[in-house]
């Protein structure tokens, strides 16, 4: 039986991780600090922007220490860029959870919030965590509700006290988003979120 929880939970990473693997027009960039790189294309759709990019650096954190820091959803909003809330509000087993995240846009965005699924799988030197968009009626704010949202952050050891971090996101704005706004965010933005991550901020 547990065997078969353990398929399951693999096949259900493999479908997931599959969204981020299409083929999209990346633009790469190197961030400031000469070693976090980004890669990005956004899309103009009907519902808003379209934002896929990806953000890659290597820190000086253990695994175990990652694993304890990102599991602990309350510490979500030290990474994330104007994300003053970010919290744990149901428990639905030992590596999965519910969050609440809301998201303090800068004008002329408007505020948001999210109910994501956590789901945490963890591989012998590797940890992975996805988090997806789960409908939930949850309420905290009078805001809109995100609903397309995709992301995997994955830690993978490189010796006892460095971890390669990979974030893989995936998810489209509420509301109209300048493009001159989204466009600048690029690749400063991406690149301090893996770095706070790495420095637990």
């Amino acid at each position: 039986m547990k065997r078969i929880k353990t398929i399951g939970i693999v096949v259900m990473l493999l479908a997931s991780l599959h969204v981020f693997s299409q083929e999209r027009n990346w633009k790469t960039e190197t961030a400031k600090d000469g070693k976090t790189v980004v890669k990005y294309e956004l899309v103009k759709e009907e519902e808003g922007t379209h934002f896929y990019y990806v953000a890659q650096t290597t820190a000086n954190i253990s695994l175990e220490a990652l694993d304890a820091y990102f599991s602990n959803t309350a510490n979500h909003k030290n990474f994330l860029e104007r994300t003053p809330v970010t919290q744990e509000i149901e428990k639905v087993s030992e590596n999965v959870w519910l969050a609440y995240y809301y998201f303090d846009a800068p004008w002329p965005m408007a505020d948001s919030d999210i109910v994501i699924k956590i789901n945490r799988v963890k591989q012998e030197d590797k940890l992975v965590f996805t988090a997806i968009a789960a409908a939930n009626d949850y309420k905290k704010e009078d805001v809109k509700r995100m609903t397309d949202y995709k992301v995997v952050y994955e830690f993978e050891k490189v010796d006892n006290t460095s971890t390669k971090i990979t974030y893989n996101a995936d998810y489209v704005p509420v509301g109209s988003v300048p493009n001159f706004l989204a466009k600048t965010w690029f690749p400063e933005g991406p690149a301090k979120i893996v770095n706070n991550i790495g420095s637990r901020k």
